[in-house]
């Protein structure tokens, strides 16, 4: 990779040179243009460059050079004192840039090689990564659904105040075991209960619980004052917390590389949560689950449960 700046590095461009080295990616820096500098400038900003990418480059890694220098004024004086004046282009000067890449290229190409397969081989992985997290989205949706459901009609059968939600088991352990087989992760029924409940304190921790209860029922009230009777508010409100969970842990798990990871990272999933929550906290999908919740809730009355959320 041959990285060009046309003189010191601005943030941007040493950010993208610590990605390339990352990446392990084989770079050489070219300070080009430094023909429009001052003779006794252009070791200097060489210098500054070697010493801000010291532990990226190596110091023979940065050179300078002049690709297309500009053309320089000539002045001819004659004999008879006539006095002409031209602009005359200048060779390029890439002698050091053509040195140090065919220095490369003849002690470093196997290595090269290896490092261009390993790129392509991650790219892959990659790809093929997303493409299977997209076929195991698609069955994680539906076992999502299924349990939002059960929740909702567990909390709206025996009405709890809204902290006690997730001890009904809106966030049931049996969602994340069902959830982890599809992602290929190892967890026995204990270890998903333990995970429910880490989740379960994460949503209280974050305020999420509270903030749920209190929205969907400020959009209940706000259209019939009859749907907060009954458990109508607490069901729907276990059904998008239950909701929640389920995105979050498949937003975590495809986050995890292809081999199995043992345990939950708790900053990881909080992270997780905290994003989930935001991406589905626009009012107009708050009022769209709650029609479709409270509908399933309450099927006798369908004319209520239209008038709730229109």
């Amino acid at each position: 990779m041959l990285f060009v700046t046309a003189g010191d590095l601005t943030d941007s461009e040493f950010q993208t040179l610590q990605q390339l080295a990352a990446l392990h990616q084989r770079t050489v820096l070219a300070f080009n243009k430094q023909d429009q500098y001052l003779p006794a400038e252009q070791p200097v900003i060489l210098d500054r460059l070697r010493q801000r990418t010291a532990g990226i480059l190596e110091s023979k890694d940065v050179v300078a050079i002049a690709a297309n220098p500009d053309a320089i004024k000539v002045r001819k004086h004659s004999e008879d004192g006539e006095v002409k004046e031209w602009m005359e282009n200048q060779q390029p000067q890439i002698a050091p840039l053509t040195e140090r890449l065919s220095h490369i290229l003849e002690t470093e190409a196997q290595q090269l090689v290896w490092a261009t397969t390993k790129r392509q081989a991650d790219i892959l992985k990659a790809e093929v990564k997303e493409v299977l997290n997209g076929l195991r989205r698609d069955r994680a949706l539906p076992i999502i659904e299924q349990y939002q459901y059960i929740a909702a009609a567990a909390a709206f059968v025996n009405p709890v105040p809204a902290l006690d939600l997730l001890a009904t088991g809106a966030i049931n352990g049996q969602l994340v075991m069902d959830l982890g087989a599809v992602y290929q992760q190892k967890l026995d029924l204990d270890r998903a209960q333990k995970a429910a409940g880490t989740i379960g304190s994460l949503m209280l921790k974050l305020g999420l619980v509270e903030l749920t209860t209190q929205t969907i029922s400020g959009i209940l009230k706000s259209h019939a004052v009859t749907y907060v009777a009954g458990g109508v508010a607490q069901g729907v409100s276990a059904a998008y917390l239950t909701r929640l969970a389920g995105l979050s842990l498949i937003e975590y798990f495809q986050a995890q590389d292809l081999s199995v990871e043992e345990g939950f990272n708790l900053d990881k999933l909080g992270e997780t949560l905290k994003n989930v929550f935001q991406q589905n906290n626009r009012m107009a999908f708050l009022q769209g689950f709650v029609k479709q919740a409270a509908g399933r809730l309450v099927p006798v009355e369908p004319k209520l449960a239209e008038k709730a959320v229109s």
